[in-house]
């Protein structure tokens, strides 16, 4: 069998396998990005014996990784309804992904400032990754959480991306004034939702008009094409595709407006679900191969140096510890957060921008395999989380099954005839009751 049918058969297996490790995570409760990347260790074992190597695996990671979080990124947008309902969640949402950037970013950043001896600034680079809350893997783990935990997560870890893509390239663009880079990247933010509005409404007029038999895919690729345009000139990407998908699953937002009412077909609702799905299937396909690769690419000896387990323990710690102040902070102290705490995941988005460091930046005497080691152990953490929400609500409703189902309490009654004409009953309260015979 020829070269080119043995890879055809390993990316159809792949991509089957990835479908059955998706039903497989619901039922063992384990995120199946941690079923795709230990898929691609023993995929390294193996392809190791036969002396075997996947070429250009450093160029081929970033690109499948890039396009994954954008349709990530778009795919959580779509999902999202803005309400007057909502704004006080999406304030908190954003409060709580910010301090969480700030807070355990500083205490990461200060752990490796002090280990390896590092200037702040290369701290901050390498923080800034493994704080950020990676919406890859929460996005799709939160399905199994209530509407209200699940939108708080999808708008997190969205937004924790976006601030810290936002605060990684301010650090990278140079030495300069930390307070310019902070203005330009405030003015980087409004001008990026500027034209991700003015891109949603260009979507939304094609998706009204044109009725060719193939239009969403050359949209997909539009809003790629927007996003590496955008990352070019510095501006803020992932604002961009966040307010286009925001935009277009609240259309009813637009429509108040003359022009858009004009553009406006009733079977608008139907080609959007239409485009959601297809976003939802390609999203699938290249989280599918990113994961697999990622794996693919770690080496099994690192993961066995203690060295390396210490550092991506503590790094851990730096993001829990602080993050269960900061949620219930931000959400009031309400008794039903405890499961938010475990959905700080580390994924894709932390090995795009650990990568995006220059080589000059690199910290030579950080161990391989710290990063990945990182994104396992919390993977494993929001299982041990997802677990912990699913006993907790099974309890609940055996719990409301029982009070159900449950009995009345007899009560014992004292009938005392004082008359013929007077009848007195006592329960067990004390209650009296005189009945009066005629």
């Amino acid at each position: 069998m020829d070269l080119m049918s043995w890879v055809l058969l390993a990316l159809c297996s792949i991509v089957v396998l990835s479908y059955l490790f998706d039903v497989i995570a619901q039922q063992i409760r384990i995120p199946s990005v941690v079923l795709l990347i230990v898929f691609g260790i023993l995929a390294r074992i193996v392809l190791d014996y036969f002396n075997f190597k996947i070429p250009l695996l450093n160029v081929l990671l970033p690109i499948i990784g890039t396009l994954g979080l954008i349709l990530i990124v778009l795919e959580g947008a779509l999902d999202l309804s803005i309400t007057k309902d909502n704004y006080g969640l999406i304030g908190r949402a954003s409060l709580s992904s910010i301090l969480g950037i700030m807070i355990s970013g500083g205490l990461i950043a200060g752990l490796l400032h002090s280990i390896f001896q590092i200037d702040w600034r290369t701290a901050w680079l390498y923080a800034t990754p493994m704080a950020v809350i990676s919406s890859a893997v929460a996005i799709p783990a939160a399905k199994s959480l209530s509407t209200k935990l699940r939108e708080f997560v999808i708008y997190e870890s969205s937004l924790s991306d976006i601030f810290g893509v936002l605060l990684f390239y301010s650090l990278l663009s140079g030495y300069g004034d930390f307070g310019n880079r902070a203005f330009l990247s405030v003015g980087n933010f409004i001008v990026s939702i500027g034209i991700g509005v003015i891109f949603a409404i260009i979507l939304y007029w094609l998706i009204n008009k044109i009725e060719a038999h193939v239009r969403f895919v050359p949209m997909i690729a539009g809003i790629a094409l927007v996003y590496a345009i955008s990352k070019l000139l510095h501006l803020a990407p992932l604002v961009i595709v966040m307010v286009v998908g925001l935009l277009l699953n609240n259309f009813l937002l637009l429509r108040k407006a003359p022009f858009f009412a004009k553009i406006y077909t009733p079977e608008f609702s139907e080609e959007l679900d239409i485009f959601k799905h297809l976003v939802a299937e390609a999203t699938f396909v290249v989280r599918t191969f990113f994961f697999v690769l990622l794996g693919y690419s770690t080496q099994l000896l690192d993961l066995t140096n203690i060295y390396v387990w210490l550092l991506a323990i503590a790094a851990i710690a730096a993001c829990l510890i602080p993050r269960a102040a900061i949620i219930f902070a931000c959400n009031g102290g309400k008794k039903d957060l405890e499961p938010l705490i475990w959905f700080a995941p580390k994924g894709l988005i932390t090995i795009l921008l650990i990568l995006s460091i220059p080589k000059a930046e690199k910290i030579e005497a950080l161990p391989g395999g710290t990063v990945m080691l990182l994104v396992l152990i919390s993977a494993f953490l929001l299982t041990y989380g997802l677990m912990r929400y699913k006993s907790a609500e099974k309890a609940n409703i055996i719990s409301d099954q029982n009070a159900d189902t449950a009995e009345p309490e007899n009560t014992a009654i004292d009938l005392e005839i004082k008359s013929a004409n007077d009848i007195s009953i006592q329960d067990a309260s004390q209650s009296t009751i005189e009945i009066k015979v005629n």
